[in-house]
């Protein structure tokens, strides 16, 4: 048997005493799902059997699940292993998934199907689940990964030809950001040991980031326009002390553009939205070189971006090609060579950060760092409600993050509940001062959640050696303590009708209408009766006038003038 998917559940949120009743449980999710064609068991031991679940050791503590299946007309078969163990007197369930005759392919979902429906009937007993094994989802990522390597490549091929067509080969010296070019140097020589053939090849594009191949294209160039300000009088005269970082801001605003990538090159070549989605599949791509799972949700967004995005730099290529420089062009190439690389003050910076080996942000970058660790607690909110259906969130795709804002907006499809998140940014670019991004929940009565603090770096110049050295190192606090703070707000303002109602406030054996689930309340209590607790959907149920049970009058039974006659006791009065 080949093992296909491997995953442990880490401490269990209530004792299991009925270890095998519980592995039962799990079988019936997955019988209930239509999942199993048949069982994989002789007929003496179908005969002696009290349920399907099997346990193969005296201790109780490993049970097995064998079972065969049926997906377009495929037979395959199955076994599922269970483990019970534990560690530091916390209890463990190991799941392993095999079959000897399953081949993952991305046009088969059975597997994700099954794996899911597993996760799923454990995910509200257990604090933790942490996924080891996955075939599944590598065949996914196998097959998207030779379009990735094309991408990138057609995307340095292009970049290469604009930057030298316009501005000649000293382009890298002349436009590159300082902190992508000390990454290709770091990579230099190991790139240089592996690859020897390449000796004489002009290797930079391949050395750096996917990234920054997009900050590339969208890099803009500043000069400096020299302008009378009373603040850098008083600074020359002493009037005011003298300070590195005041004196930069104020050279920063005495700047203009003097060439824009985008707006000037590759905007003639590339469509006005491709930046943004090149990005995202930037992203995307990480995915898959990272080995993260991914579904054949992901599979099909990151497949088509990838093609739209693979025909956009076809096509720019060849638009390229057939471009030839004008005069004007030519005169500007020749005038982008003598142009200075940079600031001194910028040159200064970026040795207290090379000598030291610390970040000195400025606010953009500590607004920017802000910004990720947003993007990053998002993203963990995301997977934390994936399977709360009740829970709608909108506005969590925001690239640039200001000041001040709103995170996401949050709202109970069940009650209506509603419930913004919203921040704000402290900032101080200060050496070794903090800034402090808080997090905010509610309307009226809006409440503080959490922070996310950086404390920045600091220096000092060491005149034996002849360098900085750190005072202070750079921090940032936890990302994840702060989505932690976050996602149990959420949880107590928004309630989780399906954990806090009682079985007889539910119609027994009744389902959903939009989402399938057993969740709709009878109790109107509670909710109005008919709502269904797992997506909020208001369903027509009633009381049958025979045998007294609920049905879903939208999927059989009868209902008219007030009397109410469920599809049971319909068929036996129509077969009288």
């Amino acid at each position: 048997m080949g093992l296909l998917v491997k995953f442990i559940a880490l401490d269990s949120e209530e004792e299991i005493t009925d270890q095998a009743g519980y592995i039962q449980k799990i079988f019936q999710k997955i019988h209930a799902n239509g999942l199993i064609k048949r069982l994989m068991v002789s007929f003496d031991e179908l005969q002696y059997m009290s349920n399907p679940v099997k346990g193969v050791d005296e201790e109780g503590n490993i049970y097995v699940i064998e079972f065969n299946s049926m997906e377009n007309g495929q037979s395959d078969n199955w076994v599922i292993v269970f483990r019970y163990g534990t560690y530091d007197a916390l209890k463990q369930l190991e799941v392993e998934i095999y079959s000897d005759t399953y081949v993952a392919d991305k046009d088969n979902n059975y597997l994700e199907i099954l794996k899911l429906t597993v996760k799923k009937a454990i995910a509200k007993d257990w604090k933790t689940i942490i996924w080891l094994i996955d075939r599944d989802s590598e065949c996914l990522s196998v097959e998207l990964y030779p379009r990735v390597y094309k991408i990138e490549n057609l995307m340095r091929e292009l970049i290469n030809e604009v930057m030298a067509k316009q501005y000649g080969t000293s382009w890298w010296d002349s436009f590159v950001p300082s902190n992508i070019r000390e990454k290709h140097v770091k990579r230099f020589k190991e790139y240089k040991s592996k690859a020897p053939a390449f000796n004489n090849v002009d290797e930079r594009l391949m050395s750096i980031d996917i990234d920054d191949l997009v900050e590339l294209i969208t890099l803009k160039r500043y000069k400096w326009v020299p302008a009378y300000d009373e603040k850098i009088n008083l600074l020359l005269n002493g009037v005011r002390g003298y300070d590195d970082n005041k004196i930069r801001e104020l050279l920063i605003k005495q700047r203009v553009v003097d060439i824009d990538l985008w707006q000037d090159q590759f905007s003639r070549y590339l469509p006005a939205d491709f930046k943004e989605r090149f990005l995202m599949y930037a992203r995307d791509r990480n995915h898959i070189m990272h080995n993260k799972l991914i579904d054949r949700t992901v599979y099909r967004q990151i497949k088509e971006s990838g093609e739209k995005i693979e025909e956009d730099l076809i096509q720019a290529i060849d638009k390229l090609s057939k471009t030839i420089l004008s005069n004007e062009e030519m005169e500007e190439v020749e005038k982008q060579k003598q142009i200075e690389l940079a600031m001194q003050a910028v040159w200064e910076h970026e040795s207290k950060e090379r000598d030291a080996h610390v970040s000195i942000r400025s606010d953009d970058e500590i607004r920017e760092l802000f910004g990720d660790s947003i993007s990053e607690m998002l993203n963990t909110l995301r997977e934390a409600f994936h399977f709360r259906k009740d829970i709608e969130i909108d506005g969590m795709h925001q690239v640039d993050w200001g000041e001040s804002g709103e995170l996401a907006s949050i709202r109970s499809k069940v009650d209506d509940t509603y419930l913004p998140l919203t921040y704000s940014m402290s900032i101080n670019s200060q050496e070794g001062a903090d800034s402090t991004l808080s997090i905010y929940g509610g309307t009226d009565k809006r409440r503080h959640i959490t922070d996310i603090t950086y404390k920045n770096a600091s220096v000092e110049f060491d005149a034996d050696s002849g360098l900085y050295m750190p005072i202070i190192q750079d921090q940032l606090s936890s990302v994840e303590a702060a989505a932690d703070d976050v996602t149990e707000f959420i949880c107590d303002e928004i309630t989780d009708y399906q954990e806090y109602t009682e079985p007889e406030d539910t119609a027994e054996c009744v389902c959903c209408s939009e989402c399938g689930e057993e969740a709709i309340c009878i109790n109107e209590d509670i909710l109005p009766v008919g709502t269904c607790m797992n997506c909020g959907y208001v369903n027509e149920v009633h009381v049958c006038e025979g045998c007294g049970t609920w049905f879903n009058h939208e999927q059989d039974g009868m209902y008219s003038d007030g009397v109410a006659i469920c599809q049971n006791c319909l068929d036996r009065l129509r077969a009288e």
